[in-house]
């Protein structure tokens, strides 16, 4: 997806996320666990089974501001640790610490040199199916300022390593050890562009066996 707001309203489509317990793996440049008046986000989140997309995407809430999307980018992942945290086992979550921490007590923060080896090792430990949540900008960096230029972005890893990467999601994929993945481009502000998105997310779903998106 272009921005990372549908995710949770497609992890439900493949996991009752309101009767079977689950785990979650989240690879992202961000924690996407924005705090900010989450009680109000959840007291607001209609029952996610049987919602269209167009209506999930179309909901809001009342704040003291006015009225707002219900699920942004980068809220969406601290309403589903609030709206199912009884229910979630382990939350591991590979980022590079921008943003609010995730809430759940068993919160993993992994770095980058624990990834790509270790990751078929936790998807085993864990008997609950797992939402594998990767944004393609955690892959890069930013360029040192140059004035009267663009912000530059750079690959942050190797094309082994993000192979590798996929390579093991793909195997816990066959051994039924993931639920559903989801994968957000991020074609704008933290990445090159659409051009290097489409390349890297081509490279990843080859990888995972599926069709590469439209745009």
């Amino acid at each position: 997806m272009d921005n990372h707001r549908a995710a949770l309203w497609c992890w439900q489509q493949e996991i009752d996320l309101y009767e079977t317990r689950h785990s979650m793996l989240h690879i992202d440049r961000h924690t996407d666990c924005l705090s900010a008046d989450l009680d109000a986000h959840v007291a607001a989140m209609p029952d996610l089974r049987g919602l269209s997309i167009g209506n999930y995407l179309s909901s809001t809430v009342s704040l003291n501001h006015g009225t707002a999307p219900l699920f942004r980018w980068d809220n969406y992942l601290s309403i589903h640790l609030k709206s199912f945290g009884q229910r979630i086992n382990i939350v591991r979550s590979v980022d590079h610490k921008e943003g609010d921490a995730p809430d759940h007590p068993r919160t993993i923060r992994t770095q980058a040199h624990e990834v790509p080896s270790n990751l078929f090792f936790w998807l085993q430990n864990d008997d609950a199916p797992w939402i594998v949540n990767v944004d393609l900008d955690y892959f890069f960096c930013k360029g040192p300022e140059v004035s009267d230029e663009p912000e530059r972005w750079f690959p942050l890893f190797s094309d082994e390593f993000i192979d590798t990467l996929f390579e093991e999601i793909k195997r816990g994929m066959d051994d039924g050890l993931v639920g559903v993945v989801t994968v957000c481009l991020t074609p704008t502000d933290y990445t090159p562009g659409w051009d290097k998105c489409l390349k890297l997310s081509s490279r990843a779903f080859k990888i995972l066996g599926a069709s590469h998106p439209t745009v």
